[in-house]
């Protein structure tokens, strides 16, 4: 019961909310669906959870009149059933406003360094935003023959962002941020970056990939070598630059 008092303050609600880089009356309100909602399915009845500086107040709506519920009458199952809604609608907020946070870096170039190798898949600690830590995961299949196999723990490396998806893990929500090392547009997004940093405004466009081995680039201006260069370096693999007129 304890925890129903002491989530209901406004330290412990704030601390609730950074945890979960959520604002506060947003978390407070998620808290009071979530009891509301897991209370009303127990009794069956309509139930409206407030939360306020003295504690957790509950009301329970039924045919002949409204009664307080006592958080004191609560047995341990029905707290252990608030306490996994809590955190599940926590997440679930959470994961929401992740998504809104990061669906922008979708179809675009991020780095990273590579935090861990598993079963193939590479999950990468992005450079994220705000201080926010972005994990994304670059599948076998998105993944050079050339370097499959051998990347290496801490090791930086630039992905192109296939999709950002909020989905869930069971019954957990979680945010998907899929990376891939062979499309051709990380070819094109790591020359614009190096174009850009030179203050070169130059339309590439790359029309053709075999990942590890070249990359076919059609350019509207001639590339310098040092834009090049370290594009090739990063990809382990040739950079063909055709010259082609504007249209």
């Amino acid at each position: 019961m304890r925890f129903l008092k002491n989530i209901s303050g406004d330290a412990d609600l704030r601390s609730v909310a950074d945890k979960y880089e959520i604002p506060c009356d947003e978390a407070k309100a998620a808290i009071e669906r979530s009891i509301s909602s897991t209370l009303s399915g127990i009794f069956r009845s309509d139930v409206e959870c407030l939360l306020t500086g003295d504690g957790c107040e509950i009301y329970v709506f039924r045919e002949n009149g409204v009664e307080r519920l006592p958080v004191e009458r609560l047995k341990k199952n029905i707290l252990r059933a608030i306490k996994y809604g809590i955190v599940s609608a926590l997440q679930e907020e959470a994961t929401a406003r992740g998504y809104e946070k990061l669906r922008y870096l979708a179809g675009g170039i991020l780095g990273g360094h590579v935090a861990v190798v598993f079963e193939e898949r590479i999950f990468v600690e992005l450079d994220g935003s705000a201080g926010r830590l972005v994990v994304g995961v670059c599948e076998k299949e998105h993944q050079t023959p050339k370097e499959r196999g051998l990347y290496r723990t801490g090791e930086y490396l630039n992905f192109y962002v296939s999709s950002v998806t909020s989905s869930s893990n069971g019954r957990v929500p979680v945010l998907k941020v899929s990376l891939s090392r062979t499309s051709m547009s990380l070819t094109e997004g790591l020359l614009r970056r190096e174009l850009s940093e030179k203050l070169l405004a130059i339309r590439v466009r790359c029309v053709k990939r075999v990942a590890g081995v070249f990359s076919l680039v059609e350019a509207e201006g001639r590339i310098p070598g040092e834009c090049i260069k370290p594009v090739s370096d990063e990809l382990k693999e040739r950079i063909i630059v055709h010259f082609a007129r504007r249209r």
